[in-house]
């Protein structure tokens, strides 16, 4: 897992790229545990008319389960976000020169979706809250992080055998 200094000093490394230093602009780096539809995120202030970042956010789950090189990715595509903001003066989303800047800074995580890349050393146990599981034949049928339709109606759904489900619930 990666501590909040490493994070906070690759932050400081993407904003230094950039050629902006990280503690003239005081933006708080973060590991948040209840980040869960998200894997980072950078936050806004507005005074007046202009927009500036203070708060850049990373999910504590994804910061625990990923790979290395997943989560440099994700601390450069939010470090782009606070950069693109920093030099317009305004939210950028994920537009052409928000793209851009993350090309500046070396990574081509510059769209809303990412491809996440589990640790080795984590096990499914740590990722998924919901486990499915026949009662005949103990095969795992799915597996989930929040509780949708089927782990609420369970007792609508059977395994490929014909037996019924079960839920685990794993944290």
């Amino acid at each position: 897992m990666m501590t909040l200094k490493e994070i906070e000093r690759r932050c400081k490394d993407a904003f230094a790229v950039a050629g902006l230093d990280l503690s003239y602009f005081d933006i708080d780096i973060a590991i948040n545990g209840r980040i869960t539809r998200t894997l980072g995120r950078c936050m806004y202030k507005r005074s007046g008319e202009e927009v500036f970042p203070y708060r850049i956010e990373f999910s504590r789950k994804f910061i625990e389960t990923s790979t290395m090189q997943c989560i440099q990715d994700v601390i450069l595509h939010e470090c782009a976000h606070a950069i693109a903001c920093i030099e317009t003066g305004d939210r950028q989303g994920h537009n052409a020169y928000f793209k851009r800047v993350c090309a500046r800074l070396g990574t081509t995580n510059d769209g809303t979706t990412t491809e996440v890349e589990l640790d080795k050393e984590v096990s499914e146990a740590q990722v998924y809250k919901y486990f499915v599981v026949c009662k005949e034949c103990g095969k795992v049928c799915g597996k989930y992080h929040r509780a949708g339709k089927i782990i609420k109606n369970i007792e609508f759904y059977h395994c490929s055998c014909g037996g019924n489900l079960n839920v685990i619930q794993n944290f």
